[in-house]
């Protein structure tokens, strides 16, 4: 049965543009019917974005609430 595909290898960021992680991401069809390359590649971008806006969502950190303030030592430390 006739097969295609694609491979993308990239670094892709996690926190920020310093911390990075590595992505292999493969599309794979098999079939007597297979879509063009032009489609197995804009496929292959929107599972990009997809798996960027996941990872990098991941390595959010909620805000902290409620944490209280350190008071600075006075001057008058007798």
């Amino acid at each position: 049965m006739p097969k295609v595909g694609l491979t993308h290898e990239a670094p892709m960021e996690t926190r920020n543009s310093y911390t990075k992680v590595d992505l292999r991401l493969t599309v794979s069809v098999d079939g007597k019917e297979l879509p063009s390359m032009a489609v197995l590649g804009e496929a292959l971008e929107s599972a990009l974005l997809v798996f960027q806006a996941a990872v990098k969502e991941s390595y959010k950190v909620p805000p902290r609430v409620g944490t209280p303030i350190a008071q600075p030592y006075s001057a008058d430390r007798s």
